[in-house]
């Protein structure tokens, strides 16, 4: 298991391979390997969404993904 944290501005769902994983600011849970990362919601956001690969984490440090308001 591997641990992702999204960073946004404002409280969002976060959609991980298009379910929905958790909230942003939460660290998630996630399998190893590529995702696609997006934010449920408004499109007031960029980039539109992040593919990070996630490996070599722990729920202490997990991955921070982040987005930035437009």
């Amino acid at each position: 298991m591997e641990y992702v944290k999204v960073i946004f501005s404002e409280d969002r769902q976060v959609l991980v391979d298009g379910e929905e994983c958790g909230t942003t600011g939460e660290t998630l849970e996630v399998d190893e390997g590529v995702h696609r990362i997006k934010l449920d919601g408004p499109q007031n956001y960029s980039p539109t969404f992040r593919r990070p690969n996630v490996t070599g984490t722990t729920f202490a440090a997990p991955m921070e993904v982040s987005f930035e308001e437009n």
